[in-house]
């Protein structure tokens, strides 16, 4: 005879374990699969692995159509152009994943549904779907006229549309095949060159005079400095016992408006001027303009520093500091943002390397979606603009010459600490209604305006051209 009390109290002891199953069950999946999103994006993720062998993973384009990445039968990766292997990236089941190929790999997997249908999905869902292309916003007329300029030369180009922030062109030599990897993985790893560090996102350099950009935003910003306040060469300037020259101008020993000096880059007036700042001036400005801290972006980047961490910050430092030198490091995206505030009359847009999601020939959406920050004032950048005017105008930097075209830049030559300099160049084109602005750095060169200089000239005749 069925006793229905102990019926229903082993019904009752059923069903509380079985939502207490389907309880755990789900605080595992959210945790795994909404709480810790971030996972999703971790380079040695086996999911994420897993894609490598998918010949239904999606493409990675220019803004053109241009195919930089795609699958074949068998899950193959095909990549056609070295150039742009930093932006792009890798995946690898043993070396991970790197670049747009790890930032936007939910799409190019074709499982990017966020939320709780997202983590069904893809706890439930194992049939295989296609993914989706990601086009990027790099320009290949641009990308191109970069990487042959730079050419085999140890260094990084990066240009970007000053209004937009989009990268136009990403170029870090050496540089490498994502699609042999797996080959020449270990070789890759050890090469003293490092060809697989992005240069343009994390390279961090000493930035020469291109960093007087900074402290005369901040002489400016403070109102130590008007563009015609009057400074003084007496020829050498000693600052604790540091001697620094002031003779690399046209007519030598003597005063001039404070525009002069930065058009003529010259070191002991910037180092004066650092002094007189102070660390706490000069430090507030270089952090307002992104200088040590990490940038926000879709692919990795370092943080730079205007100096070591326990560093004794006395004058002598200050003043290196100051005209670019001392512990200062920098990337060239740092620098590259730095001008598109300017050229943007204070303005600075956040970097935008994917530019949309797209499924054939429609767009499902866009990707890093377009953002900026004021950083400077409308009047201080109006004078930076007019300083690197002036910079051009006086013949500081060759190759630039464009019919019908003023350009705005500033030169550097950096110590790299071994009895080499790293050359430099920042600028942007056209000065009056500017389009692109890039930063160039090529390592151990020689001087910022003969070197670099021309290379930025060639991204602009070829962005300028279309």
């Amino acid at each position: 005879m069925l006793n229905t009390g102990a019926f229903e109290r082993r019904l009752g002891i059923t069903g509380t374990f079985a939502l207490v199953a389907a309880g755990i069950f789900i605080a595992a999946l959210a945790y795994w699969q909404v709480g810790r999103t971030d996972l999703a994006n971790e380079d040695r993720n086996p999911r994420v692995l897993s894609e490598f062998y998918d010949p239904l993973r999606g493409r990675i384009m220019d803004r053109e159509g241009n195919v930089l990445a795609e699958s074949y039968s068998g899950g193959i990766r095909r990549y056609p152009d070295a150039s742009v292997a930093h932006a792009v990236g890798y995946l690898d089941p043993r070396y991970g994943s790197q670049g747009i190929e790890l930032a936007y790999n939910e799409v190019l997997a074709g499982r990017d549904v966020a939320g709780w249908l997202g983590a069904f999905r893809a706890e439930f869902d194992r049939q295989r779907k296609r993914g989706h292309d990601v086009m990027l916003t790099l320009d290949p007329a641009a990308q191109a006229a970069a990487a042959g300029a730079l050419g085999a030369r140890t260094g990084a180009v990066i240009a970007l549309d000053p209004a937009t922030g989009e990268i136009l062109a990403m170029v870090s030599v050496p540089t490498y095949d994502p699609g042999n990897l797996g080959t020449f993985g270990e070789q890759l790893l050890t090469d003293p060159n490092a060809p697989l560090l992005n240069r343009t996102t994390q390279g961090q350099y000493a930035p020469g005079s291109t960093f007087k950009s900074v402290t005369a935003i901040a002489a400016l910003a403070t109102g130590l400095m008007t563009p015609e306040t009057e400074v003084e060469c007496p020829g050498e300037i000693v600052i604790d016992g540091f001697p620094i020259s002031c003779r690399n101008t046209p007519q030598g020993v003597g005063t001039y408006p404070f525009r002069h000096a930065f058009t003529y880059s010259v070191n002991a007036i910037f180092a004066q001027v650092g002094v007189s700042l102070g660390w706490g001036n000069l430090a507030e400005q270089a952090a307002a303009l992104g200088i040590g801290k990490e940038v926000p972006f879709s692919l990795a980047t370092a943080p730079g520093q205007l100096h070591a961490p326990g560093s004794e910050l006395d004058r002598v430092l200050l003043a290196s500091t100051a005209f670019g030198q001392g512990e200062l490091l920098v990337t060239p995206l740092h620098l590259a943002l730095i001008t598109t505030a300017i050229a943007n009359g204070g303005e600075m847009p956040a970097p935008r390397l994917a530019l949309a999601e797209v499924s054939g020939d429609r767009i499902v959406r866009e990707l890093d979606p377009a953002s900026s920050r004021t950083v400077l004032s409308a009047g201080v950048a109006a004078d930076m603009q007019d300083f690197m005017r002036s910079v051009i105008a006086a013949g500081q930097a060759s190759g630039l010459s464009i019919p019908g075209v003023q350009v705005a830049g500033k030169t550097g030559t950096a110590e790299a600490g071994d009895g080499t300099s790293h050359a430099w160049f920042i600028g942007y084109a056209p000065a009056e209604a500017p389009r692109v602005a890039i930063a160039v750095v090529v390592e151990r060169a020689g001087q910022g305006g003969v070197i670099a200089a021309p290379i930025a000239g060639e991204v602009f005749r070829a962005v300028l051209a279309q």
